[in-house]
């Protein structure tokens, strides 16, 4: 699909390009015919009407530099010649140059020779007559006809290099939107990985069920109560793909309200505390007794804490110790959350927060889906601030936040 794609963006920008080149081509060949022929057209025109015929000579009202090279010749009604300039100027030989238009300058190429002339009728009690001003412009047609080979050769060369360009425009346009397919392409394949697998199970517990019509629910307990597992985990499954899903199409809002950073942890933290004690684990809070004011989604910064929070329960085992401290760091808010848990490996370090990533240690023995730290990194940027993760295996990780204090009123900052 991309291959296809790809020919005709390379098609397009080289035809683009060529275009361009030969346009600017055009334009400098005809801007540089009309200023080499404006002398010698200027000149031409000038002797038809300076003067009356009875004082025209053979030179003519002429120019600087057009006297040796201006050819004069008067011609009667039936085109003979009766007076010229030149000796071997006959009517002859002044056939090639006839032409029934008038006062104006045309070119005429004669036995490889090219010229510009003018003619003019003239009238006098003796009849009709013809004027014809005849100028050689072979040095101004070989330097044009030079300047046309540059441009020619110039248009192949440009050619060759505008495909060349196109082809490099083409594929720079297209990485982004093969990596945005192979994303969703991963994404889709990740998802139904995932749904796949409660569903699986649901069905499984589910026609185990149905084999015992007459069974007693108490008897059943566990398999109800896999299924009612499962169907949480599918549930908070699908919640997180229907978010990420309108953060990639930009159809999810964040709302904008003055939060207290300190008061929304200390909501958050009372019953991971709890939590954490029934695991035997230990969950300590330090937060500085100050204001921290942020500008922001208090529903998404109460679901990015629970986030981290719940990553580092997560992965801490028995007797683990797990904290979180928040304060003020050059104009920004600083939260983090450490554990001092089975930690990262260096190479999952920087694919933690990519969608369904799996790592062998800290995630696949246990339970999770790979989105929460994807979402807490979304949320994260729309809030303007920053998210960093050190860690090293067996000895813990710590989340380290960074989120922009809300301005002060100019009559709080006064104060």
């Amino acid at each position: 699909m991309f291959k296809k794609t790809l020919i005709k963006l390379t098609v397009l920008n080289s035809a683009i390009l060529i275009l361009l080149i030969g346009l600017l081509g055009g334009a400098i060949y005809s801007y540089e015919r009309a200023v080499t022929f404006r002398s010698v057209n200027g000149n031409l025109k000038a002797a038809t009407g300076t003067l009356p015929l009875d004082q025209r000579n053979e030179a003519g009202p002429i120019g600087p530099g057009m006297h040796d090279r201006l050819i004069v010749a008067v011609l009667n009604s039936g085109n003979k010649v009766i007076r010229a300039n030149r000796d071997e100027l006959t009517s002859k030989t002044i056939k090639p140059f006839l032409t029934k238009k008038t006062d104006a300058v045309i070119e005429k190429n004669v036995e490889g020779s090219y010229y510009h002339l003018i003619a003019t009728k003239i009238k006098t009690v003796q009849g009709t007559f013809t004027v014809y001003y005849i100028a050689n412009v072979d040095p101004e047609k070989n330097l044009l006809n030079t300047l046309l080979s540059i441009i020619l050769y110039g248009t192949g060369i440009g050619t060759i290099l505008s495909i060349v360009i196109g082809y490099f425009l083409a594929r720079r346009a297209l990485r982004p939107i093969e990596v945005s397919w192979e994303k969703q392409r991963q994404f889709v394949a990740d998802a139904s990985h995932e749904l796949r697998t409660p569903l699986s199970i649901i069905q499984l517990k589910m026609e185990g069920l149905l084999k015992k019509p007459h069974g007693r629910i108490q008897d059943a307990g566990s398999e109800i109560s896999v299924v009612l597992g499962e169907t949480r985990r599918l549930s908070k499954l699908v919640a997180n793909l229907l978010t990420l899903a309108r953060s990639d199409a930009n159809r999810l809002e964040i709302n904008r309200d003055m939060i207290s950073v300190s008061d929304l942890l200390k909501q958050v933290v009372e019953p991971f505390q709890e939590m954490a004690g029934y695991h035997e684990k230990t969950l300590v809070a330090n937060i500085e007794n100050k204001p921290m004011t942020i500008i922001g989604d208090k529903g998404r910064i109460h679901q990015l804490f629970v986030i981290l929070l719940d990553n580092a329960m997560k992965f801490t085992d028995k007797g683990g110790r797990i904290t979180i401290a928040c304060g003020i760091e050059n104009h920004m808010v600083r939260i983090t959350v450490s554990d001092n848990g089975i930690g990262i490996k260096e190479k999952d370090l920087p694919h933690i927060f990519d969608r369904f990533y799996q790592t062998d240690t800290s995630r696949t023995d246990r339970e999770g889906t790979g989105l929460g730290l994807a979402i807490g990194k979304w949320i994260v940027e729309q809030h303007k601030g920053k998210i960093i993760v050190q860690s090293k295996v067996n000895e813990g990780t710590c989340f380290t936040i960074l989120l922009p204090l809300a301005k002060p009123k100019s009559g709080q900052e006064d104060k």
